[in-house]
């Protein structure tokens, strides 16, 4: 989806939308020149970082269609919280689960997904109001795992507050792909080490404990 700009490139056809309408007036618009009964819904901003499980997909793709399922999330979190009997690292997403709507890489049933759109939105706002719009539809919504994602992600985005990342760069740099860095800004690497810090599990157990004390106290 671009707004004016038709690249032309092997194997993509470009949807120029035209003038920016906001993200959900946008999407709607291009779901008209999508035919299919499934949509597989990617964000520009996040940048695959090893090659894609296609058998996988296809085989999730075929499982969606047998369990009639609105939503399969293929990346990102949280994990889904119900387990469900089948062999391809799928969890179910309860009527009540967070974030129910994460607009990380998902199959969508193409139905499902414009039903859940509201012209003018954003997509945080999705996530947020789409999620609790989600809760009265009778198609199931599963999800991968975190530790089993079909599209293994660069930790963060690309471009965050208007300025590159760095290790999204060095990314682009070992795929080939060249960076103008004069446009945008990069970003500090230490504000990005510190953030990875702040992720790792027995910190976060540990923040946790610190606000479980300081409540109790």
């Amino acid at each position: 989806m671009t707004n004016h700009l038709a690249p032309q490139l092997p194997g993509l056809r470009a949807l120029p939308l035209g003038d920016d309408r906001g993200w959900a007036s946008n999407l709607l618009t291009a779901l008209d020149h999508c035919p299919g009964d499934h949509v597989l819904y990617l964000q520009d901003d996040y940048f695959l970082q090893s090659q894609v499980d296609a058998p996988r997909l296809a085989e999730i793709l075929a499982f969606a269609r047998r369990q009639d399922a609105g939503y399969v999330r293929l990346a990102g979190g949280p994990d889904p919280d119900r387990a469900h009997a089948n062999r391809l690292g799928l969890g179910s997403l309860s009527a009540g689960a967070a974030y129910r709507c994460s607009l990380q890489a998902a199959l969508w049933r193409t139905d499902v997904l414009r039903s859940l759109l509201e012209p003018g939105e954003t997509g945080w706002q999705m996530e947020l109001r789409g999620t609790e719009r989600s809760r009265t539809l009778r198609a199931p919504f599963f999800a991968t795992r975190q530790r089993e994602p079909v599209f293994d992600y660069y930790d963060f985005t690309g471009i965050m507050k208007g300025a590159w990342v760095p290790g999204a760069l060095r990314l682009c740099r070992r795929e080939g792909v060249p960076v103008d860095t004069s446009l945008r800004g990069v970003h500090s690497e230490w504000r990005f080490l510190v953030k990875r810090f702040r992720n790792l599990k027995a910190i976060r157990q540990c923040r946790g404990w610190w606000k479980q004390l300081r409540r109790a106290g």
